[in-house]
């Protein structure tokens, strides 16, 4: 696993020098169809994933977007099985002005918000307590996995190819993508990198 400087080639069709996280012939959840690639990466609450939609074409986030329907979501979403990948995606951190308690209360999560929660394992920081008002979701993809809750995403063990074995698949996040972050396969929220 390492990270590497290269070129995102935005929506506008402008270019843009970022810095990537790179790893290389490694098993992750994957998926496909015939217009994008679905690459999911698990937190240390392996319920928690922040899952990659990249269009397969370098402009197509747009169609990508309209055509995007819960259904083929959850559909892709339960196509995903360990697969070989190798992996280059930007260093990222997005944040959202996001009311995330009371999304998350509407799904039932009510316990992470008693003062006895136990929030250890989703965040790198002493235990963390969500308190009301709009929480900043922040998402911070970095060597050290994501920091919603904090994932050993791009720490694992590389898989040695096999002699004859499956090729591994190559996704290559260079252009604008779509973010969902699931809670056991139920998306909270969603966004776009470009």
């Amino acid at each position: 696993h390492y990270s590497s400087n290269g070129t995102f080639y935005s929506a506008t069709g402008s270019e843009r020098k970022v810095e990537y996280l790179n790893a290389h012939e490694v098993e992750r959840l994957y998926a496909e169809d015939s217009d994008l690639q679905l690459l999911s990466l698990r937190y240390m609450d392996t319920s928690f994933a922040f899952n990659i939609f990249l269009p397969k074409t370098k402009l197509g986030l747009k169609s990508l977007r309209s055509k995007l329907t819960g259904e083929r979501i959850q559909k892709l979403l339960s196509k995903l099985k360990d697969t070989l990948v190798t992996v280059t995606i930007p260093k990222m951190k997005i944040e959202t002005g996001f009311k995330l308690k009371e999304a998350l209360m509407a799904m039932g999560v009510t316990q992470m918000f008693s003062g006895n929660a136990d929030l250890t394992g989703i965040s790198k920081a002493p235990p963390l307590h969500i308190s009301d008002a709009a929480h900043r979701a922040i998402i911070e993809v970095d060597e050290a996995g994501t920091t919603a809750a904090a994932a050993t995403i791009f720490f694992g063990i590389p898989v040695s190819l096999r002699i004859g074995g499956p090729q591994p698949v190559t996704f290559r996040a260079d252009h604008p993508f779509l973010f969902i972050l699931t809670k056991d396969k139920n998306p909270l929220f969603m966004g776009q990198f470009v």
